[in-house]
């Protein structure tokens, strides 16, 4: 069974770009529910997730696609859906 969600994977996210500053973003979408941040040493970039309250701003994320944020273009993804089995 797959669960529906509204979350979004962000990649390509610069160093110095925070919690904060997605949440200001992302706000413009609609109403966000969580947002996390997750650092990769490796090659010095972030990863996000942000978690929407409606479909449309989940949607609108969607279409942000490619834009600059820090600088840099990121990648706006939908999180892949989660399975979840039932015993």
């Amino acid at each position: 069974m797959c669960v529906l969600g509204l979350t979004v994977q962000v990649l390509n996210i610069p160093p110095m770009v925070t919690v904060s500053d997605l949440k200001l973003f992302f706000s413009y979408c609609g109403f966000t529910e969580n947002i996390w941040l997750q650092r990769n040493d490796k090659d010095r970039t972030q990863m996000g997730y942000v978690t929407f309250r409606q479909p449309y701003a989940f949607r609108t994320a969607l279409l942000l696609d490619g834009v600059n944020i820090g600088g840099c273009p990121v990648r706006i993804i939908p999180l892949r859906c989660l399975e979840v089995y039932i015993s």
